[in-house]
């Protein structure tokens, strides 16, 4: 009666198990990818240097680089002498474009918005390489959640057959009982499969806001050529932008050695009460500040360390690239060969598993050789299922090395 009360308690667990929600929802990794994409956090942060930089773009066309200005002045002395002496005076004036500084403003605000738009481009990448690795674990999870639950099954299955020859008297009862437990250890390790497939989905919800799991399946990659990476690839891109940028600014730095010139009409008014008539006078007032090392130093020296940044940046991206290129494709030539050889490891186990239950059941093998042949055919059929989700991983890996989006 234990045994029962045991076998219909498996049974009703790994129905609940196979009736997990949304272990069959499946997405395309492009799709995962875009998922993603559209809810980056990041992403508003970005937009909004751009919308920054255009406006400086703007600005930089207009016909003034900042607001004009008026001063207003009077003065009399009757805190002094008091013979109604009386003076008014205005100006107004406007700040006025050094030679070439809207124009390198300009520059400079396009060169951000151009660099801008690359690096969008280098973290969409980023965020395919992120989903690509969180959806290699949750497919190789639910190999391994699908595998234990095969197996739990031909163990209940088992378990069952040799319970019912038990009570009938054509088996053991420490078969029955060995069966029982071989099936007991198959479900500890299918809850344990389906706590982990659960982590690896959350994983991936947590970057695509899904909880399908995409299909690495995609196009055999060709053999990738260095020199179109090179001038494609999204990250050496961006860090060419990026030191265009510098450089632009650079030259932008230079030129606003000073502040901007001022220039304004100035007008005074004077006279004295009851004794003279107005004086009213007109002029020109030109304010030109002088440039001084004080000032252009430090900004020079910040400028120069922003080149020289993107500059040393521009060398280890186009470093990192070659290096992770000829990474992915070494990793997918040995994918390839592992992904054969446990497929030929799995047939040939699984071919054994048939033989040996057989010959169990012929009375050549004992029991326990069918729960090991068992054991090892399940093995092998989840390291072939690993080593193809590998595969397909090292194809879509090689395309993002190379810098395109999946």
């Amino acid at each position: 009666m234990r045994v029962l009360t045991r076998r219909a308690l498996q049974s009703t667990l790994i129905l609940l198990f196979a009736q997990s929600p949304a272990s069959a929802q499946t997405t395309t990794l492009h799709d995962a990818v875009q998922a993603a994409w559209d809810r980056l956090p990041d992403r508003a942060g970005v937009e909004a240097r751009r919308q920054a930089a255009t406006a400086r773009v703007n600005a930089a066309g207009a016909l003034l680089p900042n607001a004009p200005y008026a001063v207003g002045t009077y003065v009399n002395d009757k805190a002094g002498s008091n013979q109604y002496y009386v003076t008014h005076q205005a100006e107004i004036g406007t700040p006025v474009w050094l030679p070439g500084q809207g124009r390198a403003t300009q520059d400079a605000a396009r060169a951000e918005i151009t660099s801008l738009g690359a690096e969008a481009d280098a973290a969409h990448l980023a965020v395919a390489l992120q989903v690509l690795d969180a959806a290699t674990q949750a497919a190789i999870s639910a190999n391994t959640r699908d595998s234990a639950r095969r197996r739990l099954q031909s163990s209940q299955a088992l378990a069952a057959d040799l319970t019912r020859r038990f009570r009938i008297g054509e088996a053991a009862q420490s078969d029955a009982l060995a069966a029982d437990a071989d099936a007991a250890s198959a479900m500890v390790t299918l809850s344990d499969a389906q706590a982990q497939f659960a982590g690896a989905q959350a994983l991936l919800a947590s970057l695509t806001g899904q909880l399908a799991v995409p299909s690495l399946i995609g196009p055999e990659p060709a053999p990738p050529k260095m020199d179109a990476v090179r001038d494609s690839h999204p990250r050496l891109i961006a860090a060419r932008r990026v030191a265009e940028a510098a450089q632009s600014a650079m030259r932008l730095t230079r030129i606003e050695s000073r502040d901007s010139p001022e220039v304004g009409i100035q007008g005074t008014n004077e006279k004295q009460g009851g004794t003279s008539p107005w004086n009213t006078r007109f002029g020109l007032v030109v304010r030109f500040p002088f440039a001084t090392e004080a000032r252009n130093l430090p900004r020079l020296a910040a400028a120069q360390s922003q080149v020289t940044t993107a500059q040393v940046q521009l060398v280890q991206a186009e470093r990192q690239v070659t290096a992770e290129l000829q990474q992915s494709v070494a990793t997918l030539a040995g994918a390839r060969q592992g992904s054969a050889a446990a497929t030929r490891a799995a047939s040939s186990l699984v071919t054994r598993r048939g033989q040996i239950e057989r010959a169990w059941r012929a009375g050549e093998m004992p029991l326990i050789e069918v729960v090991r042949a068992n054991a090892l055919a399940f093995d092998a059929e989840l390291a072939r299922d690993k080593a193809r989700s590998q595969l397909l991983a090292a194809q879509q890996r090689v395309r993002i090395a190379e810098g395109v989006v999946p």
